[in-house]
């Protein structure tokens, strides 16, 4: 059986090893170290780019990212110009999975009825978003009240 750190290990070592082939060696050694530089640093900006992304992914908010973070900043611009939460806001069928999707990473209560016209809503915070599968999937309204 191959442990991990064998597996990581090797993926390194065959990068590193690679970077020396016959050719670069015939070339000379001037142009086979250039050539080792420039994978070392082509490598360093492909680990600092993963480093960022899962920092953002395991410290950011999530509530910032991706089509949650739109509804969430119609819902703010709402509060802050009427002093309450809205009751509703309509959403396409991306932002529904999207809301749907957050409920179910953070473990949170997914509370889903349907209206009267057989339309979805999903409970976000203390508004009620209601699908609207005929608009555009990935549409977010202005938030409303009754």
């Amino acid at each position: 059986m191959i442990s991990r750190r064998e597996v990581v290990t090797a993926g390194v070592l065959g990068t590193l090893a690679s970077a020396a082939t016959p050719e670069s060696a015939a070339a000379g050694q001037g142009s086979d170290s250039a050539a080792i530089a420039a994978r070392l640093t082509n490598m360093t900006s492909q680990l600092d780019a993963l480093t960022t992304v899962v920092q953002q992914g395991l410290l950011g908010s999530s509530l910032a990212l991706g089509r949650v973070g739109q509804v969430r900043e119609r819902i703010e611009l709402y509060l802050k110009t009427s002093g309450k939460f809205p009751e509703f806001c309509d959403i396409g069928t991306a932002a529904f999975f999207d809301i749907y999707e957050w409920h179910v990473k953070h473990q949170q209560q997914i509370q889903v009825t349907r209206m009267a016209d057989q339309r979805l809503m999903i409970q976000f915070m203390f508004t009620q978003l209601i699908l609207r599968w005929e608009n555009e999937s990935s549409y977010i309204g202005i938030p409303y009240d009754k």
